[in-house]
């Protein structure tokens, strides 16, 4: 009896065993099942660009970030079901709602959106709510971007995650909410960057393509507003139905389209209305042959500069007439709004901030460089700060259409041409961005001079901070490293990237190191009175401190400066060594794929050349201080300064590695960013040549070595270009 049981228990177990061995296939092959995520997309949708071109584009951009997934519109059922919404006729360009206005603005649909998920992990359907197609483009875009971790950094470069499975709960919400209605960029085309030449000649290989690329970035990142400086130079033939074409591909897209032009501006070959010196038949008969010529394409806005140049008269006090005129046809004549452009550089009498005439025009409220608008501190063009633009956007928002206009890099020889990669820029943007909001501006245009050197990271940080997002009716906090912080989700980086944040916040801007770590600028190096500010310059002339300081004053540089130049690049040196082992040690665990190490290669080895810049710094202005001591007709004895200018010199050929690597990860060609070219442009270069062999490094260095401190010393610049003296005859 014993045994039978004994034996029925173990046939029994065996049974149970070949039962199961007979069951395992099947949920294993259920388990290899590929996700399925099917857009349910109305036909009203796919009739209306903006929306159906995301609606394709989000389709693509999933299938690269779900490599295993069957990815669908409008097939049925699926795991995850995206349900877009149906927009009724009298919906479908429902116009930004706010506080209501005296005056009259440039309509932009009402782009807000929700999201709501119900079901359960790994199926569920998620609906959208929104009133306009470009609300369902932002809203499909918010998704990939802000829940799956699609980022789109750059208009050539996205980052895709690798997700096996749907990565978001079954149940959730979640919305956007722009800050402003109108929010964009202006791509300073006065500057030889990424895309000016494909803005002004159709006959580049590929220039639409790029063009195209870059908008797509704008749109999704949901940012609706694009503008550029127009160059005189361009071919007058040519050029309109290329210009057509990209007003039309964003319109397409649900951006709005500006172009800037000068009504007489000299300076960097600045596209103008009318030739000054050519009074014949009228200048008021040139602006009507302008602007038909320019509104060949559907421009929404026009935007208006209205000086000589910086530093010289505003032609709008000359010439009321002429330019009351203009911004009366662009408005009357062609609808289009008209913006006027503003400067930080301050009349010398009157108002500090020129105005448009008419009460129709809109004004572009302008800051520069890394300082913010609000900071007491801000040593730009001349002033102390730029509170005086705060003060103008506060007044103006109230009788006019306002936007706020400031940058995310100031080329010339401010951070990029040094390089300095200066993350300043995203603690000032940021505070803007706070600031601008509680004001109630309707627009924020960023002023973007290039995107390499890390600089992409304030654009695209600027570009997701235009909008309020919310998690479960919660709202994101966001702060200057946020984004940076999303990217690389690390707390160890975190910490990191905030000391560095932070040293650069204290040399730099407290301490004000900015005006040597900078590049002279040519106007700089001229006598008094035409040694105009522009950007931070050194409280002292070379040539003062080399022949004419004082022994105490000559100590005062030495214990101040130099030694704050020392002390920042030693900090700077502790972190990026942190940073680079840091980053080691998370590639080696697989933590970072291998497009996120690369990218936190290039911001550290950005940083790193910052450091290495205050340390060639701090060298030069040692050896320009004992050269005060080898002066003189018999003076034959150079070794103390030859030795510490040979220091000076390793430290450059050390950061020309780090170029050279940085140059290999460039996302345009070489040859159009960082090399000598034809060009539109008053600069015969792409913006990153003087980068690209450290050349305000080495002119610094035989500036001390010959004793030469004049602008014409290995000069880089083409002045009579840069001057355009000659636009005053033939302009247009």
């Amino acid at each position: 009896m014993r045994r039978s049981l004994s034996s029925a228990v173990r046939n029994g177990w065996w049974g149970l065993i070949w039962l199961a061995a007979m069951l395992l296939p099947i949920p294993a092959s259920a388990s290899t099942r590929p996700l399925t995520i099917d857009i349910r997309a109305p036909r009203t949708l796919l009739a209306l660009s903006p929306s159906r071109l995301a609606i394709e584009d989000s389709c693509g951009l999933l299938k690269k970030a779900f490599p295993g997934a069957s990815i669908t519109l409008n097939k049925g059922d699926a795991d995850i079901r995206i349900l877009l919404p149906d927009l009724p006729p009298g919906k479908r360009s429902q116009v930004q709602a706010g506080p209501a206005k005296p005056y009259p603005t440039l309509p932009i649909p009402d782009a807000s959106y929700r999201w709501t998920a119900t079901g359960r992990t790994g199926r569920s359907t998620i609906r959208l709510a929104s009133s306009s197609p470009e609300g369902i483009a932002s809203g499909l875009y918010g998704l990939l971007q802000e829940k799956l971790g699609i980022r789109f950094i750059h208009p050539r470069r996205t980052i895709f995650p690798t997700h096996r499975s749907w990565p978001l709960p079954g149940n959730f919400t979640f919305s956007g909410t722009p800050r402003f209605g109108k929010r964009g960029f202006h791509i300073h085309t006065l500057h030889p960057v990424e895309l000016t030449e494909q803005l002004h000649d159709p006959t580049r290989p590929l220039a639409f393509e790029d063009i195209a690329a870059y908008l797509d970035w704008l749109a999704r990142n949901s940012q609706n507003t694009f503008q550029f400086f127009l160059l005189r130079g361009v071919d007058r033939n040519a050029w309109p139905p290329h210009a057509r074409r990209i007003v039309d591909y964003a319109h397409s897209r649900g951006i709005r389209c500006g172009v800037e032009i000068s009504l007489a501006m000299l300076q960097q070959q600045a596209f103008q209305a009318i030739t000054l010196l050519r009074p014949y038949p009228s200048y008021r008969h040139q602006v009507d042959d302008t602007l038909s010529w320019l509104f060949q394409a559907g421009w929404d806005f026009v935007t208006l500069e209205a000086t000589m140049g910086e530093h010289l008269p505003i032609l709008g006090n000359l010439l009321p007439g002429v330019q009351g005129y203009l911004e009366e046809q662009v408005q009357k004549r062609y609808r289009a709004g008209l913006m006027y452009a503003t400067h930080v550089i301050c009349a010398d009498g009157g108002e500090k901030v020129r105005r448009p005439l008419r009460p129709e025009s809109g004004i572009l409220i302008h800051t520069v460089m890394s300082y913010s608008v609000s900071e007491p501190k801000a040593p730009v063009y001349g002033n102390d700060n730029q509170r005086f633009m705060l003060e103008a956007a506060e007044s103006e928002n109230l009788r006019r259409e306002t936007w706020y206009w400031p940058e995310s890099s100031y080329w010339v020889g401010f951070d990029t041409s040094v390089p300095l990669l200066l993350l300043t820029y995203l603690g000032a943007r940021w505070d803007d961005i706070e600031t601008m909001t509680k004001i109630g501006v309707s627009g924020h245009l960023t002023f973007t001079s290039g995107w390499e050197w890390g600089y992409w990271l304030t654009d695209w940080s600027i570009a997701r901070w235009s909008w309020h997002l919310a998690d479960n009716g919660r709202l994101r906090k966001t702060a200057p490293l946020s984004r940076l912080g999303e990217l690389f989700p690390d707390p160890v980086l975190t910490v990191l990237w905030q000391e560095a944040l932070d040293l650069q916040k204290r040399y730099l801007k407290e301490r004000e190191l900015q005006r040597y770590l900078s590049a002279l600028t040519p106007f700089s190096e001229l006598p008094h009175p035409l040694d105009k500010p522009f950007q931070p310059d050194p409280t002292f002339h070379s040539s003062w401190l080399l022949k004419k300081a004082t022994p105490d004053q000559a100590m005062a540089v030495l214990r101040g400066p130099v030694a704050d130049l020392e002390a920042f690049a030693s900090g700077m040196e502790r972190i990026t060594s942190q940073l680079s082992h840091r980053i080691g040690v998370l590639d080696k665990e697989g933590t970072l794929t291998s497009g996120l190490n690369s990218l936190a290669v290039e911001l550290t080895d950005g940083l790193q050349v910052s450091s290495l810049r205050a340390r060639h710094r701090a060298l030069t202005l040692r050896a320009l201080l004992a050269g005060r001591d080898e002066r003189g007709v018999f003076s034959r004895d150079r070794k103390e300064s030859s030795r510490i200018l040979a220091q000076s010199r390793a430290v450059r050929y050390k950061a020309l590695q780090l170029v050279r690597r940085q140059e290999a990860r460039y996302r345009y060609p070489i040859e159009l960013i960082a090399r000598r070219k034809e060009s539109l442009t008053a600069y015969p270069f792409g913006y990153l040549y003087p980068a690209s062999s450290l050349y305000f490094w080495e002119r610094e260095e035989e500036q001390v070595r010959r004793g030469r401190f004049d602008p014409l010393f290995m000069n880089l610049w083409n002045f009579r270009r840069i001057l355009g003296l000659e636009s005053l005859f033939f302009g247009k």
